[in-house]
């Protein structure tokens, strides 16, 4: 985690780089050299992958250059500070989430110094950002809760204990688990959470503390991963000899998940349309600072010139279709 003097040294650099930047966005010069810049809390994660895609074909359609970028490990401050040190270079605008309360801050200040941020996957939505392209995570929560226990149902059980694996402190996350037990309370109260684990946005740490989970609570009779980390949770079944007797479902689309959805081990996966945040994050930002939303009426006078919210969809996989994602067969 970056400490305090060096957030503050970022702040101060900020504040100095760019008191000479444009105020208003459309001020950016022609767009060869417009550069639009993802910052995310860990940039080697797979769950990036079709978001950036996304927006490289934006970039690429639109003749601007996209930078990606983000800190090795998961790290949230680390991401913020980034933002800021970035910032000082210029760039036409940021795409981000808001993983932590404290994103709000460091939006408002990059937004404040003109550069505009549009915001993905995690919003800030009382910060300056121009707009969010993302789920409703709390209504995701709620579809998990619905479809967690139909899978447990349909392994003929009519109640049951559920298991719960999630980064704690990111905010989309909350939002999720708090739909998940809105859904259980209103809908479904002979079903219950019997445990929530921190697997801290680490595959192995979903897989060991889901083994953990497991042991404790040789009763549970389904679990929920709540972030893009249950690629180890079919070995971990398997492992136990519980395919087919636990219910699982885990989050996000790769390889690792579609082959145990195949194998049994895993029942079903939810997948947000990713690619969506990516290039319409780029191409609204584009839109933004070219000044090519001027004519919404009213935007002299502060209306807003973009959507504040753009969901781009929520499905789940399951063994019927998961073939249709797979990048290699399955061994």
């Amino acid at each position: 985690m970056p400490n305090k003097v060096c957030r503050g040294a970022a702040t101060v650099a900020l504040a100095v780089g760019l008191a000479a930047a444009p105020a208003g966005a459309a001020d950016v010069p022609d767009k060869a050299s417009q550069r639009y810049v993802m910052v995310v809390p860990i940039s080697g994660h797979p769950f990036w992958v079709p978001i950036r895609k996304g927006a490289e074909d934006a970039a690429r359609q639109l003749g601007v250059k996209f930078e990606f970028t983000g800190p090795v490990e998961f790290d949230n401050r680390a991401q913020q500070q980034q933002l800021e040190q970035i910032a000082v270079t210029h760039p036409a605008a940021f795409l981000t989430g808001a993983f932590d309360p404290t994103a709000k801050d460091t939006i408002d200040r990059v937004s404040a110094a003109g550069v505009p941020v549009v915001t993905f996957d995690s919003d800030a939505p009382t910060s300056k950002r121009i707009t969010f392209i993302g789920p409703d995570h709390h209504k995701i929560g709620q579809d998990y809760g619905r479809k967690i226990v139909e899978l447990i149902r349909a392994n003929g059980k009519t109640s049951g204990k559920i298991g719960l694996l999630t980064a704690i402190d990111q905010t989309n996350l909350q939002e999720r688990i708090r739909g998940l037990k809105d859904y259980l309370a209103a809908n479904a109260k002979e079903f219950t959470v019997a445990d929530t684990e921190d697997n801290r946005g680490d595959d192995q740490q979903t897989a060991e503390r889901a083994k953990a989970m497991m042991t404790a609570h040789p009763d549970i009779a389904g679990i929920v991963v709540a972030n893009a980390t249950g690629s180890g949770l079919g070995t971990a079944i398997a492992e136990l000899g519980l395919a087919g007797k636990v219910a699982v479902l885990t989050s996000d689309v790769f390889d690792p998940i579609l082959c145990a959805i195949e194998a049994g081990q895993i029942q079903s996966t939810s997948a947000v349309t990713t690619y969506l945040e990516g290039y319409l994050g780029v191409k609204f930002a584009y839109d933004y600072v070219n000044g090519n939303l001027g004519n919404v009426p009213g935007a002299d006078v502060g209306v807003s010139r973009l959507p504040p919210v753009v969901d781009p969809g929520v499905f789940f996989i399951d063994k019927s279709n998961a073939k249709v994602f797979l990048i290699k067969p399955c061994r």
